[in-house]
C-alpha cells in the first residue's frame, strides 16, 4: 500500500522497509527488496516501484491466490510442494526428500521447505495434522486446479519411512581428486557454460583457487556460498573471500541472473573481507554498476583460467593475489600482471647471472653485482634492456642462501658458482617437497 501510494525508488523502498521492520543490516532489506521485484509483487518503471496489477487485485479485492501464483512463477518447489501433499500429508523431511530426490536441489537442511510452508499455509493451502505433517486443504485443491498444475506421475516418487528429525548439519562434500593444473584453464571454461551440472563449475573454481594457493572450502548448498577462500597470512594480514560461481548455459552472464543480496548475505555469514561473482563473459554496464554497488567483485571464467596459466608459468603468494578482490565491479587483473611479469624477469635475471658467473669465473674470478651488471650490459645491449644492479644483487642474496647454494660469495668479495645447476634443481625440488610433507627414507 505504501509503494502503490507514494511511488518509491528502490533506494527509498529500501530505506522503508528498513524503518518499518527495524533491520538493523541493510543487507537483509535488500533481500526483501529483491524478492519483491523477482516475483513481480512489485515491478520496476522509470527508476521507481510500482505495485503489479495481480499484486493490486490481492490488495483490494483480498485474492491471495494471485499472489501465490505469482511466487510459484518464479520460485520453484512452490505450487510442486503443494501438489506433492495431494495423496497423502507429509512431513517436512519428507518433502525435503522429495525436493532433493525428485526436483534436483541439494538443500541440507528444513528452511527452504519451511519457508514456502510459511506462505502456503498463510494462504489456507495447507495445514499441519496431529503437530508433525502438512496436508492440503480444500481450497489448496481448488487451487491447484485453477493453477493448472500437471497430473502427478503414475508412479509416484516413495518417500522413505519417517524417521527422527536430526539437528541440521552441513556435511562436507564427498571427496574426489583435484583436477590437475595443466587441465584446469579448460575444465573452467567448458564447466561455467554446463548449466547440467552447475557443481561441476563450482568444483573447477575452489579447485583453481586452491591451485593458487588458497585454502579452498567448497561449500555450497542453500543459504550458503559456493567457495569459501582463506587468505592465511598471520593475524593481522589474513582475509577470507566468499565465491559465488554462476552457471550460463548461454555462456553469457548478466544482472538479470544474479541476485546480489543473496552475495551479500553470504559474505556477512562467513565474515568474509570479500565477495566475487565468477561467471562466463561478465556483460552489461548495469551488472558491473551493481557489483560495485553491492562491493562485490566480478571475473570472468576465462579470465580465471588465465590466472591459472600465469600461475604456472610464475606463481605469486596469497598477498599479491589480494588486489584482484579489492577493485568492485570488474576484478581488475593489471597488478597481477604487473606482479607476473616481474617474477619471470626475476628468473631471467638469475639465469643471465649464472650464466655470465659460469663463463667469466675461471679468467676473472669472483664477480660483484656491479661487475657482472657491466657485463650483462654489454651482452645485452643491443637486444633488450639489462637488470639493474640492485636486481642483481637480489637474485644473487637468493641463490647464495644455504637452501639454494647456486653461488658463493659475499657483496664486498664476489661470488662465483658453487655447484652444477642440476644440483640446485635437486635441492629445491627437495625442499618443495619437504615443505609439502617430509621425503621418505
Amino acid at each position: 500500500m505504501i509503494v502503490d501510494q507514494h511511488r518509491l525508488s528502490k533506494d527509498e523502498l529500501i530505506s522503508f522497509l528498513q524503518s518499518e521492520f527495524n533491520q538493523k543490516r541493510s543487507h537483509d532489506s535488500h533481500l526483501k527488496e529483491n524478492f519483491l521485484l523477482r516475483t513481480n509483487l512489485l515491478e520496476e518503471e522509470a527508476g521507481l516501484c510500482v505495485v503489479g496489477g495481480w499484486t493490486r487485485r490481492w490488495l483490494y479485492d483480498n485474492e491471495v491466490a494471485f499472489v501465490i501464483a505469482l511466487i510459484h512463477r518464479r520460485i520453484r518447489f512452490v505450487g510442486e510442494m503443494l501438489a506433492e501433499l495431494q495423496k497423502t500429508p507429509r512431513s517436512a523431511a519428507e518433502l525435503l526428500w522429495i525436493a532433493n530426490e525428485k526436483y534436483g536441489f541439494a538443500w541440507r537442511t528444513h528452511t527452504q521447505i519451511d519457508i514456502r510452508r510459511g506462505w502456503l499455509q498463510s494462504a489456507g493451502f495447507i495445514e499441519m495434522q496431529d503437530g508433525r505433517k502438512l496436508a492440503i486443504t480444500e481450497t489448496g485443491r481448488f487451487f491447484l486446479g485453477w493453477l493448472g498444475m500437471a497430473p502427478a506421475p503414475p508412479k509416484p516418487v516413495q518417500a522413505p519411512e519417517p524417521v527422527p528429525e536430526p539437528a541440521p548439519v552441513d556435511e562436507p562434500p564427498s571427496p574426489r581428486a583435484p583436477t590437475p593444473p595443466d587441465e584446469l584453464p579448460t575444465e573452467i571454461e567448458e564447466s561455467s557454460a554446463d548449466s547440467g551440472d552447475p557443481h561441476r563449475f563450482e568444483r573447477a573454481v575452489c579447485d583453481a583457487f586452491s591451485y593458487l594457493g588458497f585454502q579452498s572450502e567448497l561449500l555450497s548448498g542453500s543459504g550458503k556460498t559456493d567457495v569459501l577462500l582463506t587468505a592465511r597470512l598471520g593475524r593481522t594480514d589474513s582475509y577470507k573471500v566468499t565465491v559465488d560461481a554462476k552457471t550460463v548455459g548461454a555462456g553469457r552472464l548478466t544482472d538479470g541472473q544474479v541476485d546480489w543480496a543473496t552475495l551479500v548475505e553470504h559474505r556477512d555469514n562467513e565474515g568474509a573481507d570479500h565477495s566475487l561473482l565468477v561467471g562466463p563473459n561478465p556483460s552489461g554496464e548495469r551488472l558491473f554498476t551493481r557489483a560495485a554497488r553491492f562491493g562485490v567483485t566480478v571475473l570472468s571464467a576465462r579470465r580465471l583460467a588465465k590466472l591459472c596459466r600465469g600461475h604456472a608459468r610464475a606463481p605469486l603468494g596469497l598477498d599479491n593475489y589480494r588486489s584482484l578482490f579489492t577493485t568492485h565491479g570488474e576484478a581488475d587483473i593489471t597488478e597481477i600482471r604487473t606482479l607476473t611479469a616481474a617474477s619471470r624477469r626475476l628468473r631471467g635475471v638469475a639465469a643471465d647471472v649464472c650464466e655470465e658467473l659460469a663463463k667469466n669465473s675461471e679468467t676473472a674470478g669472483y664477480l660483484t653485482a656491479r661487475e657482472l651488471w657491466i657485463l650483462m650490459l654489454r651482452r645485452k645491449a643491443s637486444t633488450e634492456k639489462s637488470a639493474t644492479e640492485i636486481d642483481i644483487q637480489s637474485v644473487l642474496d637468493t641463490l647464495a642462501s644455504p637452501l639454494v647454494g647456486a653461488v658463493h660469495g659475499d657483496p664486498e668479495k664476489g661470488y662465483v658458482l658453487a655447484t652444477d645447476p642440476e644440483v640446485v634443481q635437486l635441492r629445491l625440488t627437495l625442499l618443495g617437497a619437504e615443505l609439502v610433507g617430509p621425503v621418505p627414507g
